[in-house]
């Protein structure tokens, strides 16, 4: 035992292989001394034939049998350790080391039977010596371990040499020639006995390697979505996992067959899927060649799946193909995963529209195809939006935008693209170059996205104007065709909102000069170009002025005067109204302070101003500075600004009625819901429309509609002031409807602050229009 540790040490046999190479050894041994004893038990026979007539048969006899009896005792070991089950490795170092003993015992009557024959052998008996030796000492090269080969080998080395020593004619060539025969057995002993330790080695490792990979691939499939897969040379499904089988619900029995036809039966059979894919397995499957990560389709159940796989072809050492080994995994999660991501980065998130990149994608194609059939691109903008978002919130906001996208989608064809570019801002590529077709486009989406929503029990009222742009008439590119898109966009909000535009020539024009205008509007307040007229606004029972409306003026140094409707929209646009509004109201409180305490001043506000932080701070500072009592003072708002309404703006509103400022609802009855606005803000006044005047005694509509504003007013403790008055019967039916008061060009046009605080301090009456056969009530 000794000796096999030494020697397990001098090979570096971990300590975990020496008990399985102790079982192997003693299983190879066990099978080997059987042939080895059966030889022997022959060649002692011989030899017993032999020397029967020589002197010392006794002697001979006793040996030989000692030999025998050994020879048995090996073979009933022997056999008895292969008969054993479930030997170990203690059971083993014990059986070697008895077997070993025996060797050595054998070797030691081989040598003594030897030395006594070789004494009295005859001439004709030494050539069977000879080989008998040569016999005994070659059999220790065939035994494993080298323990039990060594103690066989050691005393039948030793023997062979006596025996020649002792011979009557010893030999000195004969015994060098043993001697390095000796020599060589011995080595090939220790060579042997070291290769085959290394080869049971390997093959332990092979085996525990192969077990190991066993349950790696038993646990990797057992712990993953992925399963095993693999076939034979014919490309028959071999060992079906019950991995497998789960994945394709279907017994792993029913699983055989040619592959991937085994598998994929329902795909080949179905019409919904291309076969691009599987026909691609197919060829790499028919060139014997390695494959990774291919997608293919499947249908487990009814349901669309996708299968990844991967497998590589196995050859044996003689270079035949001998099937496939691969792995599989379902990724249809991922791959639906990447479909919405895909969807999700081309189109919009909430309306589900396409968005910006896909629009730019299909409309350069339609650009680069324009040849084969005409493209519109119309550019739609949502009007009164922000109105929706500013007081029913950003919720109902996003639901406007996705009902409208749903009404966009049934006003379109189906080779038409809606699109969504961000905000309430829409874009529909149109695939026609009738004009007539496009402009009916445009009108359907503007009657259907005008039409009134229903949110949580609010009416929601928006509309939408629209710019049209052809290709190849407006551009040959994406670009040219969304910036004349744009400009026709521009002219159709300026036309009146809800309404289409085809883009023409001359809009490129108008937006020059329009750029030319507000570069010159950024320097106008720091020029000092601005300036103030007032028109009067009088009582219609006794013809005095009560007060002015001032309204701005615009010394343009190459266009001249220029009024309010020529350049407020542009400042509003470029952020500019909130500075030249600060200055309107700090010089109409200065002007007013000049005039007489009963005479008031009426400043419009923008509904931008309202958006401004320290609004309230800036009116009441600009009346503290001019010394001006706020009751003096009348701010006229739009109903746009009601539509725009906040928090913010209302609080605005409250406080400074607080302090005594007047407020007066301009332009009544031209926007939305305007009996709402008259119950939530404190309107000291509202100002009848001129559009309703305009025709006063000709439109039967017009006097009704009056006479409800002005009987509305009376009951709401409010004063009706009516604008644009410019004939006496005008003035005459206000007059007699009940109106109070009114302003207009019958009276006079606005005038220069030097003008106005004349009339005033002279406290004039308005008699110009008087020959026209107006007479007063009084």
């Amino acid at each position: 035992m000794k000796g096999l540790k030494s020697f397990a040490l001098r090979l570096h046999i971990p300590e975990d292989f020496a008990e399985r190479l102790r079982l192997e050894q003693a299983k190879d041994f066990s099978r080997i001394i059987i042939a080895i004893s059966l030889l022997g038990l022959s060649t002692t026979c011989l030899l017993f034939l032999e020397f029967q007539n020589e002197p010392h048969v006794l002697l001979h006899g006793a040996l030989m049998l000692a030999v025998v009896l050994c020879y048995l005792a090996l073979i009933a070991r022997a056999r008895s350790w292969l008969l054993c089950r479930d030997p170990t490795g203690a059971d083993a170092s014990l059986y070697i080391g008895r077997m070993m003993r025996l060797s050595a015992l054998l070797g030691a009557l081989w040598s003594i039977l030897l030395i006594l024959l070789l004494r009295h052998e005859s001439g004709s008996q030494l050539a069977l010596l000879y080989g008998v030796m040569v016999g005994c000492l070659v059999t220790p090269a065939m035994m494993s371990p080298l323990s039990c080969a060594v103690a066989y080998w050691l005393p039948i080395s030793v023997g062979t040499v006596l025996a020649l020593i002792a011979a009557p004619h010893p030999q000195i060539l004969t015994l060098l020639a043993l001697l390095s025969f000796i020599a060589l057995t011995g080595g090939c002993i220790v060579f042997i006995n070291q290769r085959l330790n290394e080869r049971v080695i390997g093959t332990i490792r092979l085996e525990e390697n192969a077990e190991l990979i066993k349950l790696l691939l038993r646990d990797f499939e057992e712990s993953s979505s992925d399963w095993l897969w693999e076939t034979n040379a014919k490309m028959e499904l071999q060992r079906v996992s019950p991995r497998l089988a789960q994945v394709v619900q279907r017994p792993a029995a029913s699983l055989s067959g040619h592959f991937p036809d085994a598998l994929l039966g329902e795909v080949m059979d179905s019409a919904c899927h291309p076969d691009a894919q599987v026909e691609r397995l197919r060829r790499v499957l028919e060139e014997r060649l390695p494959f990774r990560d291919l997608v293919v389709p499947a249908v487990i159940a009814g349901e669309e799946r996708y299968w990844s796989l991967t497998g590589k072809p196995i050859f044996d050492k003689f270079g035949r193909f001998a099937g496939y080994r691969g792995v599989g995994s379902d990724i249809t999660g991922q791959r639906r995963q990447q479909e919405q991501i895909a969807f999700l980065a081309r189109h919009d998130g909430l309306t589900k529209l396409a968005n910006r990149v896909l629009f730019n994608e299909v409309l350069h194609h339609a650009c680069e195809t324009v040849a084969e059939a005409g493209v519109a691109l119309l550019c739609l903008d949502l009007d009164q939006f922000k109105a929706v978002n500013d007081t029913l919130g950003h919720a109902t906001g996003d639901a406007v935008l996705v009902a409208v996208a749903e009404r966009l989608r049934g006003c379109l064809r189906e080779r038409d693209v809606a699109c969504r570019l961000g905000g309430d801002e829409f874009a529909i590529i149109v695939m026609s170059d009738d004009v007539t077709e496009i402009g009916a486009v445009a009108a359907r989406i503007v009657e259907r996205v005008s039409r009134p929503y229903q949110f949580d029990g609010q009416l929601v009222q928006i509309g939408t104007s629209i710019g049209i742009s052809r290709a190849p008439q407006d551009g040959g590119d994406a670009d040219a065709l969304i910036k004349a898109a744009d400009l026709a966009l521009y002219r159709a909000k300026t036309d009146g909102r809800g309404l289409w535009r085809f883009y023409d020539l001359g809009m490129d024009e108008r937006l020059r000069e329009r750029r030319a205008l507000q570069a010159a509007l950024a320097q106008a307040l720091p020029r000092g170009e601005f300036v103030l007229e007032y028109q009067p606004i009088v009582d219609l029972t006794d013809l005095r002025i009560l007060g002015a409306e001032a309204l701005l003026r615009w010394r343009h140094p190459e266009r001249g005067l220029l009024a309010p409707d020529q350049f407020i929209a542009i400042a509003e646009e470029a952020g500019l109204i909130g500075p030249i509004g600060e200055w309107v109201m700090q010089q109409a409180c200065l002007e007013a302070a000049r005039w007489p305490e009963h005479i008031r001043i009426a400043v419009n506000l923008s509904p931008l101003q309202f958006r401004t932080a320290g609004l309230v701070e800036t009116i009441l500072q600009a009346l503290h500075n001019a010394g001006v009592n706020p009751r003096r003072l009348e701010l006229e708002i739009t109903e746009t600004a009601m539509l725009e309404t906040s928090k913010q703006t209302t609080e605005a509103l409250w406080d400074l009625h607080g302090k005594g400022v007047h407020i007066a609802l301009d332009d009544f009855g031209t926007g939305y819901s305007s009996l709402s606005y008259l119950q939530r803000f404190p309107f000291d006044k509202i100002k009848i429309d001129r559009s309703f005047i305009r025709d006063l005694g000709h439109e039967k509509g017009d006097s009704l509609i009056i006479l409800a504003i002005i009987g509305l007013a009376e009951r709401l403790n409010m004063i009706a002031t009516a604008e644009g008055v410019e004939t006496s019967e005008q003035a005459l039916l206000l007059t007699s409807y009940g109106c109070a008061q009114a302003q207009g060009h019958l009276f006079h046009r606005a005038l220069p602050p030097e003008t106005f605080a004349e009339a005033v301090a002279a406290d004039m009456r308005i008699y110009d229009w008087q020959d026209a056969g107006f007479q007063l009530n009084a």
